[in-house]
């Protein structure tokens, strides 16, 4: 993995550090439109073209940030913020108004420990701070990403991903869901981060889950179609397996097997394939359980399905015939969760 393009999984680090009393100086203190620049922030100033750079002039001498760990100058394009573990770097425009509402050094992102990068896409740009990347483009605006949302954005190829930029930053919220067999609510942790393309990638730290047992990432997509109306795909951090969630819609409930071809092409109509569908086996037998939901699929007299409100295929069921997946008398058994 580029070094550079690596998210931390956790929150901005604390660095426990000594008050510091200057940046360390290569180059003598400098005057600037009437202020002082000092250290190693006037290295990098230099290096910048200083007054003929984004940062343009001065406004304030260098300072100790409020966290003691290390020392700033604010100028009228921007700042540039140092530390002993991640030096001088500058930080400006839509980047820097976001960290700056995020709390500077003090947030979650910490220190900056890159200057700003362009992507390779050449829509935006990023920059990567002790606990996380900021992303901008001019379509989402600046967003940090970080941990585990962070974590498998990246697996799927970062902004060149079918995701796209991030579109806002995480939400730390809960979820829930309905037991068909007891009718209980379950309720969880959810942590929620959408992107680009409409896709909201997720982060479920554990417990009782609707689709995962434990701890897991994945995705949602929308699924605007007569059939299916949303998808979510769970992945499990301590496995390669995966829950593809179908979410019909009341013609999807009632299609039958007639309509299983139709929906399944729905189910990817918008949804990236999960990195770990990996054999054509697979593939199928996550088909094959699709259709024997589709098939089967039953109104109870209090209104609910069978099924509960979602279809869960699950990635390690073995790839069995068809007439094992849909014949009346083989499902009366494994009611389409076979092993």
């Amino acid at each position: 993995m580029n070094k550079l393009r690596k998210v931390t999984l956790l929150g901005a680090a604390c660095l426990a550090a000594p008050l510091v009393a200057s940046s360390p100086a290569a180059a003598a203190d400098r005057d600037f439109c009437g202020k002082t620049v000092s250290g190693a922030i006037l290295d990098k100033y230099i290096e910048l073209k200083d007054v003929s750079s984004p940062l343009k002039c001065p406004v304030t001498n260098e300072m100790s940030t409020p966290d003691g760990r290390g020392r700033y100058s604010h100028f009228e394009g921007g700042s540039i913020y140092w530390s002993p573990a991640t030096g001088a770097h500058p930080v400006w425009g839509a980047v820097h108004d976001k960290w700056e509402a995020m709390g500077w050094e003090r947030s979650s992102l910490g220190y900056p420990k890159s200057d700003e990068l362009k992507n390779a896409d050449g829509k935006g740009v990023r920059q990567e701070f002790e606990g996380g990347t900021v992303y901008w483009s001019a379509a989402t605006g600046a967003h940090p990403v970080w941990g585990r949302i962070g974590a498998t954005w990246g697996e799927y190829g970062w902004e060149n991903s079918a995701f796209g930029y991030p579109a806002s930053d995480e939400t730390d919220g809960t979820g829930s869901w309905t037991d068909a067999d007891t009718g209980q609510v379950h309720t969880y942790r959810l942590v929620t981060q959408r992107f680009a393309s409409g896709a909201t990638l997720f982060w479920t730290p554990g417990g009782a889950t609707e689709g995962c047992g434990g701890e897991c990432t994945g995705y949602e997509v929308q699924a605007p179609g007569s059939l299916v109306s949303r998808v979510r795909v769970n992945l499990p951090t301590d496995s390669d397996k995966f829950v593809l969630m179908i979410f019909p819609t009341d013609a999807g409930f009632r299609g039958g097997i007639d309509k299983a071809a139709a929906g399944w092409q729905e189910v990817w109509a918008n949804t990236p394939n999960p990195l770990r569908l990996d054999t054509t086996d697979k593939a199928e037998s996550l088909r094959k359980q699709y259709a024997c939901h589709a098939a089967y699929a039953l109104k109870k007299p209090d209104g609910s399905w069978n099924t509960g409100n979602s279809w869960d295929l699950e990635s390690e069921r073995p790839n069995v015939s068809w007439t094992y997946a849909t014949d009346v008398l083989f499902v009366a058994f494994h009611k389409c969760n076979w092993t």
